[in-house]
């Protein structure tokens, strides 16, 4: 091994760091999520939080949650997930996210989120940041799954 080599990030660290760079870009006033969407080892899409493309981003005078706990009345929300996102990028561009796929996410996703990530098949999350981890029926849908799950 070149011990140039010893020195570079691990891949897990790297593409979290994408992540990150990439919930810079989300319009959502009270939280900034990024994700990206890898598969082996090579970046298909990335995705953040906020209004659906073409629509007016929110602002402190139009969202109706500013005020609301994490996860009350998600109903009043306009943004789409950046784990969404993620999926409709690959899905608008023709990109299969079969096979061995990762999601690297910020935050760890919303039990919406949690279904569509299974249903499109990915294997792994990676999170920086608990949500809803209390949730006892995201506890069993992940055990049911068999996804891996890593935290960061």
């Amino acid at each position: 091994m070149n011990q140039e080599n010893d020195f570079r990030i691990s891949k897990d660290n790297y593409f979290m760091k994408i992540a990150e760079v990439v919930s810079e870009r989300s319009t959502c006033i009270k939280r900034k999520v990024g994700a990206v969407l890898i598969k082996d080892s090579h970046i298909l899409s990335t995705g953040y939080n906020g209004s659906p493309s073409g629509f007016n981003h929110c602002t402190p005078l139009t969202c109706m949650r500013q005020n609301l706990k994490s996860g009350e009345k998600p109903e009043l929300c306009r943004g789409v997930h950046a784990e969404i996102n993620c999926i409709i990028q690959a899905a608008i561009h023709g990109t299969s996210i079969q096979g061995n796929t990762s999601i690297y996410s910020t935050h760890f996703p919303c039990m919406s989120c949690l279904k569509l990530i299974i249903n499109a098949g990915i294997k792994r999350i990676v999170y920086k940041e608990g949500y809803n981890m209390e949730n006892r029926i995201k506890e069993e849908m992940i055990k049911e799954s068999n996804l891996l799950i890593d935290k960061l």
